[in-house]
């Protein structure tokens, strides 16, 4: 595991902005992976269902869910990045139907797509003066 995790915040876009940036982030990721791990709550059957189009269940201890995982490719990359976005509720302003996604580049989209971080060797102090 890397030492640093950065948090990619949407909290100040405009709500209209979230979405559309969610995208752009996931496809990025997305396309330096090999591998995903998408987690469903066991009443998000319709979504479970749609992950395990793209990979197989994953023998984890999650009493309350389900874990597929498979291999990152150019149709599970469009379909993640091409649903539309899901309705929100108290909790979460949704991006994602899914719970969490993990690529084994170190990325996750969490809580929804609410949430998002990468591991990194490195850390990330933002822009830095060149000289």
């Amino acid at each position: 595991m890397s030492d640093y995790l950065n948090v990619i915040s949407l909290a100040g876009l405009a709500p209209e902005d979230r979405f559309p940036t969610w995208r752009v982030v996931m496809e990025r990721k997305a396309q330096g992976a090999e591998t995903f791990e998408i987690y469903c709550w066991d009443q998000d059957g319709e979504w479970l269902e749609l992950a395990l189009q793209y990979g197989e269940y994953k023998d984890v201890n999650w009493p309350q869910g389900k874990v597929v995982t498979g291999k990152v490719t150019d149709d599970f990359i469009h379909m993640l990045t091409h649903q539309p976005k899901p309705e929100s509720n108290e909790l979460y302003d949704k991006m994602t139907p899914f719970f969490s996604i993990f690529f084994d580049n170190g990325f996750s989209s969490e809580h929804y797509g609410t949430e998002m971080y990468v591991w990194m060797d490195e850390p990330d102090w933002g822009d830095e003066d060149e000289e």
